[in-house]
């Protein structure tokens, strides 16, 4: 079996810390006890090595547990996973969570090493929508809206749910109900939008939602103690125009090159990434926004980003995720933080580009 390239369980501990303190903690209870737990589990941390290269350890580890907890409903440790039972839990007793991974080492080991973390965190569309609709308000040209690691592409929808800000509705008629704390700034403006709109997702491994077993991987990427998630995504899979939604199987500079240079120039082309630029290693992120600026010298394009980096958050100022809108016009490049929010998108901190006004209009 294939291990990563370190092998320091020390490495390991310092990521489950982070990941707890960091992710988790006031989101997820039982993942913040089981990641404090894990951190100084030297038999646990060895088994992580396992983990797919370039993957963050503690997402994929616990979600393959999680995977098979939701295989085998009936063992005494699912007792204890709200996402199971609907019902609340405190914590999930740690010798019985070690017990159960033992008993299904093997299982795990060849899940971990065989699937990403390609979540579909749709209330991501909670940034999306604003500054999707700010983009394609101002014309009335076809638009191509292009994610690059869409998995299952539920975000693409994103004109198809239902979005409350500080609990007041200003968008949709959906039984997706996004609701979103806006943090030290006026509810944003949905401007309205009739554009023909072509959607795209690309992923290195694309959720095939007729699957059984890719429809559970994607279920065990949700927190289990999040069951709001595992509700909305259950409407999320029933909302209208998912079938209309092209999904393609890629992750090379080549594949997404192909995919652009298929949009007609007079198209309004966004290209957006959640969370998906920090699995890039350093040489393949530096090529990618190399791409995209030699992209910039032929079309007018927007680039739409979300991540949470130590060196995104040091460009930007920001503790959390910072939300960037780069503008490709008349060859020009023009980078704008557009909001600071967390990895599920359920506050938002504005920058004024999403307050509009003549002057913040994108131009």
């Amino acid at each position: 079996m294939k291990t990563r390239s370190f092998t320091s369980t020390v490495f390991l501990s310092t990521e489950f810390e982070r990941f707890a303190e960091k992710e988790c903690k006031n989101n997820s209870p039982l993942y913040y006890q089981l990641s404090k737990q894990i951190a100084h589990d030297e038999e646990l941390l060895r088994l992580c090595f396992f983990v797919k290269e370039g993957q963050p350890v503690p997402n994929a580890f616990l979600a393959a547990v999680h995977f098979f907890i939701l295989q085998n409903k009936q063992v005494l440790l699912a007792q204890y996973y709200p996402s199971v039972t609907g019902q609340k839990t405190e914590a999930i007793p740690f010798d019985l969570f070690k017990t159960f991974v033992n008993r299904h080492e093997e299982e795990i080991v060849n899940l971990i090493q065989q699937r990403i973390v390609q979540t579909n965190v749709i209330t991501r569309c909670n940034y999306l929508l604003p500054v999707f609709s700010n983009i394609l308000s101002q014309a009335d040209e076809p638009a191509t809206v292009i994610d690059i690691g869409a998995s299952a592409g539920l975000t693409l929808n994103f004109d198809q749910y239902e979005y409350y800000y500080n609990d007041e509705k200003v968008y949709g008629d959906s039984r997706v109900k996004l609701h979103c704390l806006i943090k030290g700034g006026k509810v944003p403006i949905i401007k309205p939008f009739k554009n023909p709109i072509r959607k795209i997702g690309i992923d290195q491994n694309v959720i095939d939602l007729t699957n059984a077993d890719d429809l559970t991987w994607l279920q065990a990427l949700i927190w289990p103690d999040q069951t709001e998630r595992f509700l909305m995504l259950q409407e999320a899979l029933n909302t209208p125009n998912l079938s209309e939604i092209t999904l393609i199987c890629g992750s090379t500079i080549a594949d997404f090159k192909k995919a652009i240079e298929a949009v007609d120039p007079s198209e309004i082309l966004i290209l957006s990434a959640t969370h998906v630029l920090y699995q890039f290693t350093d040489k393949f992120l530096l090529e990618f926004y190399n791409f995209l600026d030699a992209i910039g010298q032929n079309r007018d394009f927007y680039f739409l980003s979300a991540e949470a980096t130590e060196a995104v958050q040091l460009k930007y100022g920001v503790n959390n995720t910072a939300v960037v809108l780069t503008t490709y016009k008349n060859k020009q490049k023009r980078e704008m933080l557009i909001a600071e929010t967390n990895g599920h998108g359920n506050w938002i901190s504005l920058s004024p580009f999403l307050i509009p006004s003549e002057k913040n209009k994108v131009n």
